[in-house]
């Protein structure tokens, strides 16, 4: 993870191509089960969410005719709370075939397999253009701001919202889950705001704030509003962001911390001598087994209640079904989310599996 001397951006090096990210987005993408993945609005937190979300997009477009873009839609939840709103122009883009067949399926809502650098042709001219949660993503961000300005109508808006990294340490709940293999670039608001002006974009309005990324955790945003200037009209130039860099270095410092405190409860639990099944396949599994002892375990199996990686292995071990597991011996299941790990202990328990369940989060019973 480096900072630029020069604007104070932070991202992640080394990194494949970009064809490498869509390829990923597209082929496995997190977002295409609508039960498990966040932006559909199953969860009723997550809804609440993508409410609030549209409720602000609305007071920057209050013509509901206005067509508004959400490139990077996922299952299409934030459009289908804008069609509740009454706009009836809107279309969804997200490289996910399976996203853009759930988004299409809304009423009112036109759902489109592409992606910022793949827009989907004869797309009509776009009032709002939304990236929410999309940026952080993307290998080439000025290239993807840039290819915004061929969709935009005469007045046309952007709205980007990324995680404010800014303020990562405030709101750590596993060490170093923001450092991950999908966000791999990490914004303040002022390194946002300075993103736009230097491709030539006027920031309209910006700010802060914090949305739900679990039933019982908050999640800190960064977001700004800009539009292409009237010709002859100047952008302002916007400063460097030199503190983001002693923001990064606060969470580093915390994460090695909670760490610490979750390699010492995986050895008090004796995790590296028993024969376990690990319930998660995400980025914070990713990390526990690099970093914890629980990559030594035995492990049998992994599971999930997203269907993406079944049939696929992790550390030489399957990946199966939850459901799998009745025929399996009752050995325990240790999960491996510490942000989902009372949701998913629940889940086990609905489920009606007998195994007993681990938790890694310290302070957990």
């Amino acid at each position: 993870m480096v900072t630029c001397g020069v604007c104070g951006a932070a991202y992640a090096t080394p990194l494949p191509e970009q064809a490498a990210y869509d390829r990923y987005y597209r082929d496995a993408s997190k977002y295409a089960d609508a039960a498990t993945g966040t932006g559909s609005g199953v969860q009723a937190w997550d809804d609440q969410r993508l409410e609030e979300t549209a409720r602000t997009l609305a007071s920057f477009a209050p013509d509901k005719s206005t067509h508004i873009v959400d490139v990077g839609c996922g299952a299409g939840g934030l459009l289908r709370w804008l069609a509740k709103l009454g706009y009836t122009h809107l279309t969804g883009i997200d490289p996910a075939p399976a996203c853009a067949e759930a988004t299409a399926a809304i009423p009112r809502v036109r759902g489109c397999v592409g992606s910022l650098f793949a827009l989907p042709e004869k797309l009509e001219p776009a009032g709002l253009v939304v990236l929410s949660h999309v940026l952080e993503h993307v290998r080439e961000v000025g290239a993807a701001i840039d290819g915004l300005k061929t969709i935009m109508s005469a007045g046309g808006r952007v709205y980007a919202e990324v995680p404010n990294a800014s303020q990562y340490a405030e709101y750590l709940v596993a060490p170093f889950l923001d450092f991950n293999t999908e966000h791999i670039n990490h914004f303040s608001v002022g390194t946002l705001k300075r993103l736009f002006a230097s491709r030539g974009w006027k920031v309209v309005a910006f700010g802060a704030k914090a949305i739900a990324s679990s039933p019982n955790t908050r999640y800190p945003c960064a977001w700004v509003l800009a539009e292409l200037p009237k010709p002859g009209e100047a952008v302002e130039e916007m400063p460097p962001d030199r503190s983001l860099r002693m923001a990064l270095s606060r969470y580093v410092t915390a994460s090695h911390m909670l760490l610490a405190r979750v390699i010492a409860r995986c050895e008090e639990l004796g995790i590296p001598s028993k024969e376990i099944i690990v319930w998660g396949t995400g980025q914070t599994t990713a990390i526990l087994l690099a970093e914890t002892p629980l990559g030594g375990a035995r492990i049998r199996a992994f599971t999930d209640s997203n269907p993406m990686h079944y049939g696929r292995t992790i550390s030489g071990a399957p990946v199966v079904p939850p459901d799998a597991l009745r025929a399996w011996p009752k050995i325990p299941i240790v999960i491996g989310s510490l942000l989902h790990g009372a949701e998913i202990a629940d889940a086990i328990k609905a489920r009606g599996l007998a195994n007993p369940v681990i938790r890694l989060d310290p302070g957990a019973q």
